[in-house]
């Protein structure tokens, strides 16, 4: 089976994926815990890692391509000029994202007296061994972005 992306409008993303699940397709809206401070205390909310997308996996057929675009909320499916699949490796990714529906789980870092990061738990303890078939350009893009969201971690928590 394919997966496809879906625009859809801001705020739908859940209810079109809920209504395509209830149509007997099978679609995904990944969603991280983010720990947020106000009020002097922090809070748990969760977040879309994608706004405005939602992921559909399906053979598409004409006549699945217009049962979904009638969904209230969905815009269009991406691609140039129809809709295209995501590439395996990108398939890979969004069911990791997806953690069987349970949203992701915010990272623990400890930073040590020195200044060493050792994460403890989390997506960016398991993130660091995701595809093996990936390119080092795309480890090294990737290292790099782990790195700045240790950074962001850490400036968090001396804040």
């Amino acid at each position: 089976m394919e997966m496809y992306v879906l625009q859809v409008k801001s705020g739908y993303e859940e209810s079109a994926a809920r209504i395509l699940n209830h149509k007997g397709y099978k679609s995904f809206c990944p969603t991280e815990e983010m720990h947020i401070r106000y009020g002097g205390q922090w809070h748990k909310k969760l977040k879309l890692v994608f706004t405005q997308y939602i992921f559909i996996e399906c053979k598409l057929s004409d006549e699945d391509y217009y049962r979904i675009k009638t969904v209230c909320g969905v815009i269009r499916f991406l691609g140039h000029g129809k809709p295209e699949p995501l590439f395996e490796h990108e398939r890979a990714y969004i069911h990791w994202l997806h953690n069987n529906g349970k949203p992701i789980e915010a990272s623990k870092v400890y930073v040590t007296s020195t200044g060493e990061k050792m994460i403890l738990s989390g997506i960016l303890r398991s993130g660091l061994t995701l595809t093996p078939q990936w390119s080092h350009v795309q480890q090294l893009v990737r290292q790099a972005i782990l790195q700045e969201k240790i950074s962001l971690l850490k400036t968090a928590m001396t804040s």
